[in-house]
């Protein structure tokens, strides 16, 4: 059993190392204009710096340290969904993994301390954690697991905010996703800058300058309505109802041929949250309650499913036809010069593409709607969570906390700059809307614990040729509620 302690060295070591690092300048920048940081030290003494934070590197706030070699142990799947961003062997000269290997470097030998991988064959780490808790062995101090299926497990997890150590309010973390997915005032898993596949699984739009000068469009003007505010769903609806070409000449609109919208079911959630749709919203406790059928949510989706039904401009994967392999044949066109539009993320089968692209956010519903949103897989992309069985929570909630800080600064530098020099992203406007994307990563608390497979009902309505979405709900209003009371139950249990 591990049981090394945090030990604080004294405040003026400590606070000399804060002035050194308010002034240390670096090359990536970490935000808008100046501002006044407040920063506060393991004593409670409070210092105020003026930093520039495009400019210079925010103080972290923990204490210089010695864990007298303390291991951290992360435990990831080996196969699935394997989050990369927490460690890397050895350098490569691959620019990301020596990022992060130097970065474990840094803080190991800051800190005295051991950063350390678990791998598991298990689809969902969640299943392994439920056993070391039952067990009381503290040999797991992360958890790295699908959110879906760490929160229906949230009873093995510790509420992070109570921690001594994570100060979320920092650029390092979300503080949006965090306030989304807390339950009771209390966040029991979330995503930092340690973590990139989060990052890499994000859905957004992608549009092909090519197709979109061919039909009178002005590509860069894409970038424009995001910069002023008038990326909206009618917006690219028009765009796209604009586009389609029977490219062969048989008649037939198939693979073959060129659309104004290519993806997947999933696409219709991916438009339907970017646009505000939520399947719960949370009462002044910060409990859920059930919002599915909010007047809101039916404007949202009419619209949604007026643009992902329109057989006539949107193509999605799950309408394929004269294919023996569906997905095979989605991964050919995700590279071809086959869409104006296609929602997904920015993986490596882009690399293939011979045409030119750019990126912008999933639309906003409104002019008037104040953030963009959008989400990973909910159930594969791994968000992170400490066991209640770990050994000394304090410590692991500092160690996370300089991984996440030193990554800010050391790691998304690299990560952004990697995105634009393997030509993942075409141009520099693509990297500036990567940031943009990444920033409002945000989980919808209902679709996430995905109580009465809630989320499926949007997903799937494009399947069908009249919108079901009212019909659906009430028939499975019933499931849905009693599934968010098991939950509820568990919070209280707490």
């Amino acid at each position: 059993m591990k049981k090394h302690r945090l030990h604080a060295r004294n405040a003026a070591a400590f606070m000399q190392a804060l002035l050194l690092a308010a002034i240390v300048l670096l090359t990536a920048c970490s935000g808008g204009g100046g501002n006044t940081a407040s920063t506060t030290a393991a004593a409670g003494d409070t210092v105020t710096e003026e930093v520039v934070t495009g400019e210079t590197t925010l103080p972290s706030n923990l204490p210089p340290s010695d864990f007298d070699g303390f291991e951290l142990t992360f435990l990831r799947s080996e196969k699935h969904f394997t989050e990369k961003g927490i460690y890397s062997e050895e350098l490569t000269g691959d620019p990301v993994p020596d990022a992060i290997y130097e970065r474990n470097l840094k803080i190991e030998t800051d800190y005295n301390c051991k950063i350390t991988v678990l791998e598991t064959q298990t689809r969902y780490p969640a299943d392994d954690v439920a056993k070391y808790v039952l067990a009381g062995d503290d040999t797991v101090d992360v958890n790295l697991c699908g959110g879906t299926f760490t929160a229906r497990r949230i009873g093995d997890y510790l509420a992070l905010n109570q921690l001594t150590y994570f100060d979320f309010s920092k650029p390092w973390w979300n503080e949006r996703f965090n306030n989304g997915i807390s339950l009771g005032g209390n966040v029991y898993f979330t995503v930092g800058d340690h973590m990139i596949l989060a990052k890499q699984n994000l859905y957004f739009i992608i549009f092909n300058k090519d197709i979109a000068t061919d039909y009178g469009m002005d590509p860069e003007g894409f970038y424009q309505h995001v910069y002023d505010d008038e990326w909206t769903l009618d917006r690219l609806s028009s765009y796209a109802r604009t586009v389609k070409d029977d490219l062969n000449g048989d008649g037939v609109y198939d693979v073959n041929d060129l659309w104004g919208l290519l993806g997947e079911n999933y696409c219709t959630w991916t438009l339907a949250l970017g646009s505000g749709f939520r399947c719960a919203e949370k009462d002044g406790d910060d409990l859920p309650y059930i919002t599915f059928d909010s007047e809101k949510n039916v404007q949202v989706i009419d619209k949604v499913f007026a643009l992902t039904a329109d057989r006539d401009t949107t193509y999605f994967a799950q309408r394929f036809k004269g294919t023996s392999n569906v997905w095979s044949e989605y991964s050919r066109m995700r590279s071809a010069p086959q869409w104006l539009f296609i929602i997904t993320g920015l993986g490596n089968s882009m690399r293939e593409a011979e045409f030119d692209y750019g990126l912008v956010p999933t639309p906003k519903f409104t002019e008037t709607q104040e953030y963009y949103y959008h989400d990973a897989s909910l159930g594969n992309n791994p968000v992170m969570s400490i066991p209640v069985s770990a050994s000394s929570p304090d410590t692991v909630s500092f160690i996370i906390e300089a991984m996440a800080y030193e990554s800010h600064y050391m790691v998304m530098p690299v990560f952004y700059d990697n995105y634009l020099h393997t030509k993942l992203a075409r141009d520099e406007e693509s990297v500036e809307m990567l940031r943009m994307i990444h920033g409002s990563l945000f989980y919808d608390i209902g679709s996430l614990f995905d109580w009465g497979s809630m989320r499926m009902i949007v997903e799937n309505l494009p399947d069908k040729a009249e919108n079901t979405f009212a019909s659906t709900y009430a028939a499975s209003a019933g499931k849905i509620q009693a599934d968010l009371e098991v939950t509820l139950k568990m919070i209280a249990d707490k």
